[in-house]
Parts: C-alpha cells; sequence; structure tokens
C-alpha cells in the first residue's frame, strides 16, 4: 500500500483511484540536485511528454519503485527522446534527498528536485498528490493523460503505460563511464530457489529489499560469486543493490512460486 499523507490518512476509507484529480497541467519550476532549472510548460511546449515521479525520502513504497523510474529513464533515452522524466521530493532537503538517489535511485537517475530546497513542495500542493509515489504522465497539449501510474510491480507497469501513447525506447546518451569495471549480474530473472550473483573482484556488500523498502536480506563478501537461497521468499519483485569501492549498482529481481 501507498504511504498515505496525514490528511489522506483521515479519509482512509475512501477509494483513492487517482493520486491527482487535476486532468490539465499546472505549470511548475524546481530546481533538481544539480542546481538545474525544470519548467514544466518549458517541455510541453517543446513537444515533450512528462512523466514524473511525485515521491517523498522517507517513503518505503518510494524507495522500492525508484529503481523502475530510472529504468524506464534510460529505456526512453535518458531524456534526449520524446519523453522527459523528472523526481519530484515532497518535504526533505537536497542532502535528504541525495541520500534517497544514492541508496535506492540507481545508476545515473533521472534529475529530481528536493521538496524544501527545490520548490518539490509546492508542486505536490498545486497537484495535490495525497499519496506517495504517485507517477503521471503529462502530454504536449497539458493534459495529464495518466494521473496515477499504479501499482507498480516493476518497471514493466510504467513502460507499457509509455508505450501506450506510442512513445518509443532509444538508446540512452549518458556517459556510464564512471562505472566501467564494475562487474555484476544476477541471475537467473525470474528466479525460484536460488539467485546467482558475478560480483566484482574482492566482494561487495549485497542487500535486497522488497516495494516497501525493508530489507529482506544482506551480505558482505570478498568472493566474486555470490548464491542466495530464495526458496523462502515471497514470489513479486524485489530490488538488489549491490556496493563496493564506493560504487553502487542495483538490479531489479523478480522470484515466482
Amino acid at each position: 500500500m501507498k504511504h498515505l499523507t496525514l490528511l489522506a490518512a483521515l479519509f482512509a476509507t475512501v477509494s483513492i483511484s487517482a493520486q491527482t484529480s487535476l486532468t490539465q497541467a499546472v505549470d511548475f519550476t524546481v530546481t533538481d540536485l544539480d542546481g538545474n532549472d525544470h519548467t514544466l510548460f518549458e517541455y510541453l511546449d517543446a513537444g515533450q511528454y512528462v512523466c514524473i515521479d511525485f515521491f517523498a525520502y522517507w517513503c518505503g513504497p518510494c524507495m522500492g519503485t525508484a529503481p523502475f523510474f530510472t529504468e524506464n529513464y534510460h529505456n526512453y533515452g535518458c531524456n534526449a527522446g520524446a519523453v522527459t522524466f523528472l523526481g519530484v521530493e515532497y518535504e526533505g532537503t537536497d542532502a535528504q534527498t541525495h541520500d534517497f538517489e544514492e541508496a535506492y535511485a540507481g545508476q545515473n537517475p533521472p534529475p529530481v528536485a528536493s521538496g524544501a530546497e527545490g520548490g518539490g513542495g509546492g508542486a505536490h500542493s498545486a497537484y495535490g498528490i495525497a499519496a506517495f509515489p504517485t507517477f503521471i504522465l503529462i502530454a504536449p497539449d497539458g493534459s495529464i493523460v495518466e494521473q496515477d501510474i499504479w501499482p507498480m510491480g516493476d518497471a514493466s507497469v510504467l513502460d507499457d503505460a509509455l508505450a501506450s501513447y506510442g512513445l518509443e525506447h532509444m538508446a540512452c546518451t549518458l556517459d556510464m563511464s564512471e562505472e566501467e569495471g564494475f562487474a555484476f549480474e544476477a541471475y537467473p530473472v525470474p528466479a525460484r530457489d536460488v539467485i546467482n550473483m558475478k560480483l566484482p573482484t574482492g566482494g561487495a556488500n549485497v542487500e535486497v529489499l522488497n516495494l516497501l523498502g525493508q530489507f529482506i536480506f544482506s551480505a558482505t563478501t570478498t568472493d566474486d560469486r555470490m548464491r542466495v537461497d530464495v526458496s523462502s521468499w515471497p514470489a513479486g519483485s524485489y530490488m538488489l543493490r549491490a556496493t563496493t569501492q564506493g560504487k553502487t549498482v542495483t538490479q531489479h529481481l523478480q522470484v515466482i512460486d
């Protein structure tokens, strides 16, 4: 279940079918963690679709879905294609939002603005966001064609929504060289009994989180191989995170019965 804000919790008995009631976009400008401004209507006027992840740095479900947003950002050209991805945090500082991104969003995430210092809080208010995370898609004419893309069980949910509007995958042009040499692979996916991992020489710290952001596995090894028994894990989606030598990579995992 999504994490509800206090206001929404007062009305918890009411089914929330869309997390923004707006059908037409309102403009906003936010400043991302690198100091770059992002004005919504400038993207729309340029003919872009805009996909927004409204989230909170302390939100468990947001931790689980953050890598799915990053994966689609990469698959659709890293903001060089027909859709622009933007993360908008609720109330955290730049530092808190940065720590969230480092821990959960994966390698080379899309631009993200904090709530307290980047203007994200105002955008949340303007769109009446009542639960986290809320993923919306805005068409170039300003219509909010997807008011809440949910449930986000894996990256394919957002991918399918984007593809339904004729948006197509394209190569990401970001420089990935800083992660070169980080050999990492987890297989098979989906997994039923075990997951095998190939790690960098010297090993890594390996963590697995469920979609609520809860740690269900954590281990540190100096070996370049690890085998994890997943036969007792509930079927569903997980995020695997491997960290070594100051570098972190993530991979989506699927466990089946």
